[in-house]
């Protein structure tokens, strides 16, 4: 009997130092990726600005907003990455203030319709270079305000909850790991924007097609903290002229003002995980 406890005892102990040996050896192992995700495992808090153009037939104009952003990024260990993002205009200014096009009782909230939104990228990583280059294809997803003067002017319910886009596109970013404290990245994506609001009066959607460009930089700068700044331009289009309803007897046309493009950047602190 005692001869037996003591095989058990001796199994049991055997298996023990294997799982345990197993287990740091896991832990410790380096995947292909594990360079990247120094960078791209973090979450970050930015502030940035924004200035476009607006247009239509016989009218322009321009705008100023500034905004919050939230990001989560993960880089899988199988080559899996996910983004996250949520942003909020904190302000805007446009000029012309009023779009003669388009007339309503009360606040004009402006030609722009995305004063915020939530979008998710998910896409697989190819590792090009051993620890300096990474391209990522992805799909995009996500949902964002139509909050113009033109939608609330059609919509018999202007609010934020049933004036929105519904947003998907894909894109790619090129990502160059300079080296364990600077990281750098080229994403251009092809979003469309399809309209829910409940247009009434017979009013076209403002659905639009946006082409953007980003270019940016992180920077491990201490521990887990990290900074980002990013430089973006967009360019829109819009499916059809949004013609107006009840146009001033002043203004030059019955087209509501449109962005065609805009210009911005952004800085983040973040941190790493």
């Amino acid at each position: 009997m005692r001869k037996v406890f003591l095989l058990i005892t001796g199994l049991f102990a055997s298996y023990s130092f294997a799982d345990t040996a197993s287990h740091v050896e896991s832990t410790t192992a380096v995947n292909e990726y594990t360079a990247y995700q120094q960078f791209d495992r973090q979450y970050s808090l930015g502030y940035g600005i924004n200035s476009g153009q607006l247009s239509a037939s016989g009218n322009s104009g321009n705008y100023d907003a500034s905004f919050i952003n939230f990001n989560l990024e993960r880089l899988f260990d199988m080559g899996l990455w996910m983004d996250v993002n949520a942003y909020l205009n904190v302000s805007y200014q446009q000029n012309p203030s009023v779009d003669q096009a388009v007339q309503l009782t009360g606040n004009l909230t402006g030609s722009d319709p995305q004063f915020g939104g939530l979008n998710a990228k998910v896409g697989y990583a190819f590792n090009l270079d051993n620890e300096h280059l990474l391209l990522t294809p992805y799909g995009e997803f996500g949902r964002n305000t139509n909050y113009s003067s033109y939608t609330m002017q059609g919509t018999s319910t202007s609010n934020l909850v049933n004036n929105y886009y519904w947003t998907f596109g894909g894109g790619a970013r090129l990502e160059y790991r300079l080296d364990e404290i600077f990281d750098f990245y080229l994403d251009q994506n092809i979003l469309y924007n399809s309209s829910q609001a409940e247009m009434t009066q017979g009013l076209a959607q403002a659905n639009f097609w946006n082409y953007r460009t980003t270019l940016g930089a992180k920077f491990n700068v201490w521990r887990k903290l990290q900074l980002g700044a990013q430089t973006f331009y967009n360019n829109y289009n819009y499916t059809s002229p949004l013609i107006s309803a009840n146009p001033s007897s002043s203004s030059p046309t019955k087209e509501a003002l449109v962005p065609t493009n805009s210009v911005g950047g952004m800085i983040s602190v973040g941190l790493t995980y």
